[in-house]
């Protein structure tokens, strides 16, 4: 059981910064594209990224694009509660 597990090494502050700037900006596209009033970051969620994304974007320097994945939530979150996954990709 413990091999699935990964082991993950701590990040820096930066780091953290960072990846907390990309939640956010993630976060605030799906909301302005009105496809989920509630967005839920599901990162550690490695299975959500089957398929193809449900949408694409330029990341905000504009070098990468930014791959969306999107599902609803179990049934007590409301029905405008969507988690999201994404990754960054070259253009």
């Amino acid at each position: 059981m413990l091999n699935h597990i990964r082991k993950k090494k701590m990040k820096t502050f930066k780091e953290y910064s960072l990846e907390r700037k990309l939640d956010k900006y993630v976060s605030d596209e799906i909301k302005k594209r009105k496809l989920a009033r509630h967005p839920v970051n599901a990162t550690d969620d490695y299975k959500m990224k089957k398929g193809k994304p449900a949408f694409k974007f330029p990341s905000p320097t504009g070098e990468m694009m930014i791959h969306v994945w999107l599902r609803p939530m179990a049934k007590p979150a409301s029905k405008d509660t969507k988690a999201f996954n994404y990754q960054l990709e070259d253009k």
